[in-house]
C-alpha cells in the first residue's frame, strides 16, 4: 500500500513541475539587466537604438527585436518610469 501511495505522490509532482512553467520559450523573452536604463530609453527615444517595437511600464522596458524575440530590462526596484505623449488630436503611433 505505502509503493502505490508514494508512486501516487511521485506521479502527481512530476506531473505538477512539468505545468509549472510560464509557457514562454527562453529563446522568446529574454531578460537582461543594464548599468543605466535611463541612457538605454534615452537612446530609443532619440533614435540612436532602433527596433522594430520598443514599448515602456512604469517598471521595465520592453524591446521586440527584429526576429519577433521579446528582451525586457527591467527598472531598478526604488524607481519607475512615467511616460506622458501629448497630442491635439492622436498620439504618437
Amino acid at each position: 500500500m505505502k509503493l502505490k501511495t508514494f508512486a501516487t505522490i511521485g506521479l502527481i509532482s512530476i506531473f505538477l513541475i512539468g505545468c509549472s512553467g510560464d509557457g514562454k520559450n527562453e529563446t522568446e523573452e529574454q531578460v537582461q539587466e543594464v548599468e543605466n536604463i535611463k541612457e538605454l530609453v534615452h537612446d530609443y527615444s532619440v533614435g540612436n537604438l532602433e527596433s522594430p517595437r520598443v514599448s515602456i511600464t512604469a517598471r521595465e522596458l520592453l524591446v521586440t527585436n527584429s526576429d519577433n524575440t521579446e528582451t525586457i530590462y527591467r527598472l531598478p526596484e526604488d524607481e519607475f518610469f512615467v511616460s506622458i505623449a501629448p497630442y491635439i488630436e492622436e498620439t504618437h503611433p
